[in-house]
């Protein structure tokens, strides 16, 4: 069966690394979660890598692929046309398909206020000390109800994404550190043997034929990844197979549970109700 397109990175002496960080996150003149994140890297001598990326903006082993947005980019991606609505999902759902642990890390999403009332979401910008417990801070209005982005995080979710948001960027290195950490299966401390699990870069799907149509068909089930869809097919041979069979699917297939399969029936069972007029 073919798969997507995907490859270990190697240098010219045979080297691996640990990390494979996409370009344009570290292009800019701007403290990131990513760039303190790869200063902690070199503080560990850690082997890492800074290469283009079509997925993702950091890969770890064990299939842990990371896209970083600032909250700002996030929110703007949910305003005015549905341009930037639909690109967000379109990366989103080619994160899920091609690895089998997505995350979204989300900078400085804790730090934001969410008025309901006001419906609108501010931003900090400066925060000044006036007591010794009151601060007087300045925020930027975004023009996004909090409803409407908290449905979008967890729609996110449901598409098999874990997503974290930190305060800043200095706690986003250190929720990026943990994860690489999660991902090498460390438990306590650098001085552990590590488990020989590398990077593997993936291209954006081009589906050539009919088994990678097949993939792409169960992809669009909710929590169901690209390594997930191959081993349903692996299992039961056929998409029509996996479909009749679906409430089988955490006996016999690994790394799907009870949740997932409730999630795919809801799906496949429930009736459809189109309230717009034909």
């Amino acid at each position: 069966m073919t798969k997507l397109k995907d490859y270990v990175q190697m240098d010219i002496f045979g080297n691996i690394p640990d990390v494979i960080i996409d370009v344009h996150e570290v292009s800019r003149n701007k403290v990131t979660s990513v760039t303190l994140f790869i200063d902690l890297l070199k503080r560990h001598k850690i082997n890492h890598k800074i290469q283009k990326l079509d997925i993702a903006d950091i890969i770890m082993p064990s299939e842990y692929a990371i896209e970083r947005k600032s909250i700002r980019d996030f929110l703007s991606s949910l305003i005015g046309t549905k341009t930037g609505h639909a690109r967000l999902f379109e990366q989103m759902k080619a994160l899920s398909d091609s690895y089998e642990n997505p995350i979204l890390l989300l900078e400085s999403g804790l730090s934001v206020r969410l008025d309901v009332t006001d419906k609108a979401i501010f931003i900090p910008i400066r925060k000044k000390k006036i007591r010794r417990r009151i601060y007087a801070v300045i925020e930027e209005r975004i023009g996004v109800h909090p409803n409407a982005f908290l449905a979008v995080i967890k729609r996110i979710e449901n598409m098999g994404i874990r997503v974290i948001q930190t305060y800043n960027a200095l706690h986003g290195s250190q929720i990026l550190w943990s994860l690489y950490r999660e991902s090498k299966g460390i438990k306590s401390g650098l001085g552990e043997d590590l488990k020989k699990k590398y990077p593997v870069v993936r291209v954006k799907p081009r589906f050539k034929n009919i088994a990678e149509q097949q993939i792409f068909f169960l992809c669009g089930l909710p929590g169901v990844s690209y390594a997930r869809a191959e081993r349903v097919l692996r299992t039961y041979k056929t998409p029509y197979n996996a479909i009749v069979q679906v409430n089988r699917w955490d006996v016999d297939v690994e790394g799907i549970g009870e949740k997932i399969v409730e999630k795919v029936q809801k799906i496949l069972f429930t009736e459809f109700r189109n309230k717009k007029k034909v």
